[in-house]
């Protein structure tokens, strides 16, 4: 028969051994803690969205997207009206918006006025080149682009109501890109006669429409 004292120390044995089997479990439990805390780490990083960053660069002539194309020319409208217009030298006509090349131009320049205003990445040195630089050239060449225009001129059968004529002789670009890879330095392709007459109905064409 066991003696008392035999007995306690078995038990306490028992209860040491026990303690380090749980100690053993808690030591991998916090590990897997660990672990499964980096592994949903990495999981959210990749569920959430990154910081939004600046605006893509968009052309106006390049548009393909209806929906963001009306948004940005909401915003083009409105800042016109805020920005553009505060100016003595900026002129709009009423047909500016059947104008593409000009609502490139003011597009440009308003990206332009956002970059320079920037809370963040803005600058007085982007600032005074808009002012001094940017503003005037694009209000210069709008002037010049729809000053003289109205709307009626756009109707149908009008010079402004014609689609974009096509780059002239660009039929024949395949040979001129293939004689400039193979020697940069080398002369152009001699015209052909059949260049030579399209290049001549060509000119003809835009004396008529001058």
């Amino acid at each position: 028969m066991s003696s008392p004292t035999t007995v306690d120390d078995e038990q306490l044995a028992a209860l040491v051994r026990s303690v380090e089997r749980n100690g053993r479990r808690v030591t991998a439990l916090d590990a897997l803690v660990r672990q499964l805390a980096g592994d949903l780490a990495e999981v959210a990083a990749t569920l959430v969205p990154e910081a939004a960053g600046p605006d893509p660069v968009r052309s106006w002539l390049l548009s393909q997207d209806p929906e963001q194309a009306v948004t940005d020319l909401a915003d083009l409208v409105g800042w016109t009206r805020r920005v553009f217009l505060r100016y003595p030298d900026a002129v709009l006509s009423a047909c500016w918006l059947w104008h593409p090349e000009v609502i490139e131009e003011l597009w440009w320049l308003r990206r332009a006025h956002a970059e320079a205003f920037d809370p963040k990445a803005g600058t007085w040195l982007r600032v005074g080149d808009w002012h001094d630089r940017q503003r005037p050239g694009v209000a210069k060449r709008v002037r010049a682009a729809i000053g003289t225009c109205e709307l009626s001129l756009h109707r149908t059968g009008t010079a402004h109501a014609r689609p974009a004529a096509p780059a002239p002789l660009a039929d024949h670009a395949e040979p001129i890109a293939v004689a400039w890879t193979k020697d940069a330095l080398a002369p152009r392709p001699e015209p052909t006669d059949e260049q030579l007459h399209e290049a001549d109905a060509y000119m003809r064409q835009q004396h008529r429409r001058t």
